[in-house]
């Protein structure tokens, strides 16, 4: 459990410290998705760009009709592998566009579910007028918003 969370104090019980734990958990595995897309993304750009600048620098300048052109880059046996893991590339980013979607749900239903329980989770009076300083503690220490649904 984070040092933070653990240090909360006597307003907040265990349940609570460790459903914050949770949605820390999962914002977490939310921006490593996220993080991980990014990079994939920038990767393919960047080897289909390269690509692109071979083709044209070695194939279109160099050759004088289309068929030589197409000819030219089916005979390189060196091709078909580029272009397989330029699909790999794009296939991973699916992949985790789709993990990273799922995370970004999941994320924001616990959220959400902790914004319309907080006062299940604060039920005393004294604790709710306290819950302000863990809302705040959440925004500022791990950047989750506990004061509205909304994102």
């Amino acid at each position: 459990m984070e040092s933070v969370i653990q240090m909360l104090d006597k307003h907040t019980d265990d349940a609570t410290k460790k459903t914050l734990q949770l949605l820390v958990a999962k914002k977490r595995k939310f921006d490593q998705f996220k993080r991980r897309e990014w990079h994939w993304r920038l990767s393919a750009f960047f080897t289909f760009g390269l690509f692109l600048v071979y083709i044209y620098n070695f194939i279109v300048v160099h050759s004088t009709t289309y068929s030589e052109m197409f000819s030219y880059f089916f005979d390189r046996p060196i091709h078909l592998p580029i272009v397989m893991f330029i699909g790999y590339q794009v296939g991973m980013i699916k992949y985790l566009l789709y993990k990273k979607d799922k995370a970004e749900k999941e994320y924001h239903d616990l959220r959400k579910e902790m914004v319309k329980r907080s006062d299940d989770y604060w039920s005393q009076p004294e604790e709710w007028k306290q819950r302000h300083q863990v809302f705040e503690m959440m925004k500022k220490e791990f950047d989750i918003n506990l004061y509205h649904e909304t994102k």
